[in-house]
């Protein structure tokens, strides 16, 4: 047997020691989706219309000061019943209103939903499991995911960790599957956990600042679903205290990037 034989088979039998599940770290491809409009503030919350798939996305104001925007929400979720739930970073709570409206109640509170690290954000994305079971809340500050049980009732459990570690968790979604889908605006990425809680996709990456846009990922805050898609607001916020600030601050024009929906590595015609 040649030498060239020897190391072809040699490199063959490497590849078949490598996991099938190594394949979830292919990084994909992030594309522009959208340019904001000049002087627009650093995109945000994201939501697709389900009848003629219009993208909107709400502007975050880092002073606090002037009037947001809503370009053609903190995040809010849905139950079936049509109840709104919307998380309040500070306080550390989810506050539900009913189906038309009205005085907000507090619907969930805990130490697990409020922030104890940085980014100073604590309870952010969040949206219920398939049966509605459970609302998962992402705390960024504490790069944790939070599930809070909810009864029969629909009354909310205690809160307790479903996973840790996703640096920046920010907006998420859960697909049919109960797979967790996180923006990690800390690390540039989209974090994928099944529904026990362990990773098992990491998506799309910042790829730096070309004139005045990010390229791939930059502090990826929210998230959504539309068909094959995923689409992902850039909210390039220069924090001052973060490894992505320097990059952030050279942003002049805010985007919207979008990925496949698409774990890589898995069966496609099971989605």
């Amino acid at each position: 047997m040649s030498a060239i034989s020897r190391a072809a088979l040699f490199l063959l039998a490497c590849f078949a020691l490598i996991p099938l599940d190594a394949a979830a770290w292919d990084r994909g491809r992030v594309e522009r989706f959208a340019s904001l409009p000049a002087g627009a503030l650093n995109p945000e919350g994201i939501t697709v219309d389900r009848h003629n798939g219009d993208v909107y996305v709400t502007g975050f104001n880092p002073t606090g000061a002037g009037t947001g925007q809503i370009y053609v929400l903190n995040a809010l979720t849905f139950d079936r019943a049509g109840n709104v739930y919307i998380s309040a970073s500070f306080q550390g709570i989810i506050w539900r209103t009913g189906p038309a409206g009205g005085p907000a109640v507090n619907w969930a509170s805990d130490a697990l939903l409020t922030p104890n690290g940085f980014p100073p954000f604590g309870a952010n994305g969040l949206e219920f499991n398939h049966d509605q079971s459970a609302l998962f809340v992402a705390n960024t500050a504490n790069d944790t995911v939070i599930r809070i049980p909810v009864s029969a009732g629909g009354a909310a459990g205690k809160a307790e960790v479903f996973t840790n570690s996703i640096n920046g968790a920010d907006g998420l979604f859960l697909d049919q599957h109960d797979n967790v889908w996180v923006c990690a605006n800390q690390s540039d990425e989209i974090v994928v956990t099944d529904k026990t809680g362990k990773v098992i996709a990491k998506l799309g990456d910042f790829d730096g600042v070309r004139d005045g846009s990010p390229v791939g990922l930059l502090f990826p805050a929210s998230l959504v679903r539309r068909g094959e898609w995923i689409y992902i607001t850039n909210l390039s916020l220069d924090l001052q205290q973060s490894v992505d600030s320097q990059w952030a601050a050279k942003v002049k024009t805010h985007t919207i990037s979008r990925i496949r929906f698409r774990i890589p590595g898995s069966d496609p015609d099971a989605d």
